[in-house]
């Protein structure tokens, strides 16, 4: 098997190359639009997030997700460039992701510009988050190309989530949604919305998820191979919320959500030689929150302003004998509040902005040590840009300010005081008008950045240490994106590419002190280099007829700098040297098709290299096809697909098999 997965994988950069497509703002790719008579057409290519910015950015919605098969947040992220995923398999698993090798905790996560945080652990599980409830996916390297945003959102790489909004048309609109699945998925969904008011809406939205995850899976020891299931993936989500969006006077828009999310999950843990799968872990979560924005214009001002708070609760139990009175339990409060405020000034050629964000995080646990910490943090930005003619340059300057407190017995975190600017530029080198338009966009960032330690790594027992210092960060990376309109049947095509190099000082390392105890340390240093290629285009070879083609390719040199360790040099752990998704989605009157593959080198499970923890390389195909229709008055759409198509066994985290083959079937209705 592991050579077929290997052959897969040389198969998926072969599609890659021969498909060339484009993995981010598909949906904006190709669009095609009918004049009033309805007797010709017209072709236009529509801006998107990568074109605007002097850094790189890829844009993603829904109608792009359904093109590439992409049914969950797992399929989705995976299809983003630059993008290690880490996927402890089946819905109830933990879904983190790192660019450019920097690590999950580098890359901030937002959701309709609001930071979405973990103070405990640092890197937020992006398997909450369900497609159904988002409209689109927005993923910044070095820095969003909006001038004014929230300090705190500006990481390594940002993430930035869109909810879907309330219908502000009159009258009551609806969506209900029903998706079931292999190994017992479910996933029913209900959206109401309608106007209270000339300029408000109100949405409300519930669902409920529930999958057994008892897929299949395959060990081998040497000639001995043995079938097994999954008995410990078993989930069961349930989420409910409200949205008020109100347009005020002039230009702005005020949205206030409301959310309850309530999570109970069996993890599944490592797959062990001579040793059943004992499901002994349990994990319960629920939190609550309430988040308002509002951004507006006035004249030449851009204002903002944000405030947010938020209530977690997170059980974790392992019933095992190993124990002390024969479970481990351990419990934890985090309580978060959070407030924004910016404004920026626009002149002909010239813009700067000023915002800040305070954050209070709070954390209390039944553990012995750090049960109740707290952090209060104060982020500015200073930004400054300039636009003249083709030209586009835009300077920022991030002051982070924390202190930190400890209520329970033990050494209090240091506080940290940090300047880190930032410095990026773009030039529109070519720009050609009329119906076969090209553009050519060239771009060059530098920043520099850190984090600040999470509460688990200065706290937690036996592990966390009070004295780490911030991971400090240094990005340097060039690109170019080439857009055009070649001829009337050819009416898109775009390619991007980008080269970096990012470097990591302090790392934050955890190592053994003795078999039971470990400490956490500043002694590491990364070096990431590499590219990432996309390139999409659209053909149109008949009127109601669509080809759209999509892909996209990572080279990635992520390696351990740190002096004097045996893991010097090497490829950091979970980091694929060549990654790349393919897909052709074909649009059509009857029943649209798409066809994917998503596929990654081999990769390594520990820092040293040795040749038991080597994770083969995969190659993940996916068929499904849709229809969308009208009955009884409402809007219909129905989809079916088939995940894993050529039932590939492979492993994204060491002894956490993937699913094999799968099926899923949804039908939304629209009312």
């Amino acid at each position: 098997m592991r050579k077929s997965a290997n052959l897969y994988a040389w198969l998926a950069v072969a599609v890659w190359l021969l498909s060339a497509g484009f993995t981010a703002g598909r949906s904006q790719v190709c669009r095609v639009l009918s004049d009033t008579l309805g007797t010709a057409s017209v072709t236009v290519l529509r801006q998107t997030a990568v074109m605007e910015g002097n850094t790189p950015a890829w844009r993603s919605d829904t109608a792009a997700w359904l093109r590439s098969g992409a049914g969950d947040m797992a399929g989705v992220l995976s299809r983003l460039p630059g993008v290690t995923l880490r996927d402890y398999g089946g819905a109830g698993g933990m879904k983190t992701v790192s660019v450019r090798g920097l690590g999950a905790a580098h890359t901030a996560v937002t959701l309709d510009g609001i930071p979405v945080s973990d103070v405990r652990g640092g890197q937020v599980d992006l398997g909450r988050f369900r497609t159904e409830r988002l409209s689109e996916m927005n993923l910044f390297v070095a820095g969003a190309s909006r001038l004014l945003v929230a300090p705190r959102s500006l990481g390594a790489a940002t993430l930035a989530l869109s909810s879907r909004l309330p219908d502000t048309a009159a009258g009551l609109h609806g969506r209900a949604g029903l998706s079931v699945g292999s190994f017992s998925t479910v996933s029913p969904s209900l959206a109401l919305s309608g106007r209270t008011g000339p300029r408000t809406t109100l949405g409300m939205d519930a669902g409920f998820f529930f999958a057994e995850n008892d897929y299949p899976y395959v060990v081998r020891n040497g000639k001995l191979t043995t079938h097994h299931r999954r008995n410990g993936s078993r989930m069961q989500s349930w989420n409910a919320g409200a949205t008020v969006r109100h347009d005020t006077r002039g230009s702005g828009t005020w949205l206030t959500q409301a959310a309850w999310r309530n999570d109970h999950r069996r993890l599944p843990g490592q797959v062990v030689l001579y040793d059943a799968e004992n499901a002994t872990e349990r994990l319960a979560e629920q939190s609550a929150g309430l988040q308002t924005g509002w951004h507006g214009r006035r004249g030449p001002w851009e204002l903002m302003a944000a405030g947010k708070f938020e209530w977690q609760e997170s059980r974790y139990a392992d019933v095992d004998a190993q124990y002390p009175g024969g479970a481990l339990r351990q419990h934890y409060w985090q309580r978060e509040a959070y407030a924004a405020v910016g404004a920026a000034r626009h002149w002909r050629y010239v813009s700067a902005a000023y915002a800040a964000d305070y954050s209070f995080h709070d954390l209390d646990s039944n553990q012995p040590t750090g049960n109740d910490v707290s952090r209060h943090v104060l982020w500015q930005s200073l930004s400054l840009r300039a636009e003249i003619r083709r030209f586009s340059a835009t300077a920022r300057l991030l002051a982070y300010a924390d202190r930190n407190s400890n209520g329970s017995a033990g050494a209090v975190a240091g506080d940290a005081r940090r300047l880190a600017p930032s410095l990026s530029a773009s030039w529109l080198a070519l720009r050609s008008a009329g119906a076969r338009a090209w553009r050519l966009r060239a771009r060059v960032f530098w920043k520099e950045l850190f984090r600040a330690p999470t509460f688990t790594e200065n706290y937690y027992y036996h592990l966390g240490s009070a004295l780490l210092r911030p991971e400090k960060t240094r990005q340097l990376g060039a690109g170019l994106t080439l857009s055009a309109a070649p001829a009337s049947w050819w009416p898109a095509l775009t390619v991007t590419a980008d080269g970096y190099l990012n470097r990591v000082t302090d790392r934050i390392t955890s190592l053994p002190y003795n078999l039971y105890v470990w400490r956490t340390e500043n002694i590491g240093r990364v070096r990431a280099a590499g590219m990432d290629v996309t390139v999409g285009s659209c053909f149109v070879p008949a009127e109601r007829w669509r080809l759209v083609l999509s892909g996209s390719y990572s080279l990635q040199h992520s390696t351990d700098r740190t002096a004097d360790t045996r893991s010097y040099s090497l490829q950091l752990p979970y980091m694929p040297v060549h990654s790349g998704t393919a897909a052709l989605a074909c649009e059509n009157p009857w029943l649209n098709l798409s066809v994917s593959i998503t596929g990654a080198s081999s990769r390594w499970s520990t820092k040293e290299h040795t040749p038991t923890t080597m994770l083969s390389g995969y190659a993940e195909a996916g068929i499904s096809a849709w229809r969308a229709f009208r009955m009884a008055g409402w809007q219909w759409e129905a989809r079916a697909g088939v995940m894993n198509v050529f039932d590939c066994r492979y492993e994204l985290v060491r002894r956490y098999p993937m699913p094999g083959r799968a099926f899923r079937l949804a039908l939304t209705t629209r009312f």
